[in-house]
């Protein structure tokens, strides 16, 4: 049986312990063929791992109990106890509940309409009062076929490709090889993670500003551990800038990455974002207009931006 990944290794975790629980223990060996857990690894993480996990303020009274594990003893029962809250049922907020709704609507294009995952968002929507379809409208953006299938096809295969890629940033196209590790979708649009040669790192490309593309014929070897997908990766190099946000303007929070985030006692909200570029930076001021103040730029940036911005656009009108 090969080692488990930590992902693995949590999910049969969860799983094992309020199992464990009801019935009284278990022998060690039937908890690991049961859960297809190693048995090595499962001691390793029930002498070392759970016994530090519990609830706050994390006393002693607090943690959970495991009992039976003898290090001499290469076999023998364990039983586990303080961890009757992985017995209860797992209760959603009303967001996270209709986030997971979203999410599972997602996936069904293509599934089985009376499938169990279709009566399962059926039975939680039902709870929820919304009603699927209709109260509830899931939108991945435009799939352009003819970038995503041989995207997919390389991240598949682990082939290069070279693109021709338009940066909205600088205003301009380049040609690039990149890595593809993974596609996917946010905020509305579809987007390929992978590392790109010419900046030497890893980088998001949205696929929709992709000129050209040819797969090539050169493998790559995958990476272990990238993390969860983002639209936008703030370098260390990025410029930070606080802008103070009016009440009418906190919609910007949600919708731009912000690092920090202050709420003064006026209702105005001093947030702190990475920008890419000077020129997304001039098109959020000019989205926010009076509602938005420039305080603080590292490096500097003029505090009229938004005006010399909107001046530059205006003559072209001229």
């Amino acid at each position: 049986m090969s080692r488990l990944s930590a992902g693995d290794r949590l999910r049969r975790m969860l799983e094992l312990v309020p199992w464990v629980m009801s019935q009284g223990g278990a022998e060690l060996s039937e908890v690991s063929q049961r859960f297809d857990y190693p048995e090595t690894e499962l001691r390793e993480d029930l002498a070392k791992v759970l016994f530090v996990v519990g609830l706050h303020p994390f006393t002693p009274d607090e943690l959970i109990y495991v009992m039976g594990l003898d290090e001499d003893d290469n076999g023998g029962w364990v039983a586990i106890s303080n961890a009757d809250y992985f017995s209860r049922p797992l209760r959603l907020t009303p967001g996270q509940a209709l986030g997971l709704i979203g999410a599972g609507e997602a996936l069904l294009s293509g599934a089985d309409p009376e499938g169990p995952l279709s009566r399962g968002l059926a039975k939680l929507a039902d709870g929820l009062g919304v009603s699927m379809g209709e109260d509830l409208a899931v939108s991945l953006g435009e799939l352009a076929d003819e970038w995503v299938e041989p995207l997919l096809a390389a991240v598949a295969d682990c082939r290069q490709v070279r693109v021709r890629y338009f940066s909205f940033g600088r205003g301009q196209e380049s040609d690039r090889v990149i890595h593809p590790f993974r596609v996917f979708s946010d905020m509305g649009n579809w987007y390929v993670q992978g590392h790109c040669q010419q900046a030497e790192g890893v980088r998001v490309f949205r696929i929709d500003r992709i000129r050209s593309l040819e797969l090539l014929e050169t493998r790559f070897d995958p990476p272990g551990e990238t993390g969860a997908p983002s639209a936008f990766e703030a370098r260390e190099t990025d410029p930070r800038v606080v802008l103070r946000l009016s009440p009418g303007a906190s919609w910007a929070i949600e919708k731009y990455p912000t690092e920090d985030q202050v709420v003064l006692s006026s209702g105005e909200v001093d947030a702190t974002m990475p920008v890419s570029h000077v020129s997304r930076l001039e098109r959020l001021l000019l989205q926010l207009g009076p509602q938005a103040e420039l305080r603080r730029a590292d490096p500097p940036v003029a505090p009229d931006q938004a005006r010399l911005a909107a001046q530059r656009v205006l003559a072209r009108y001229r």
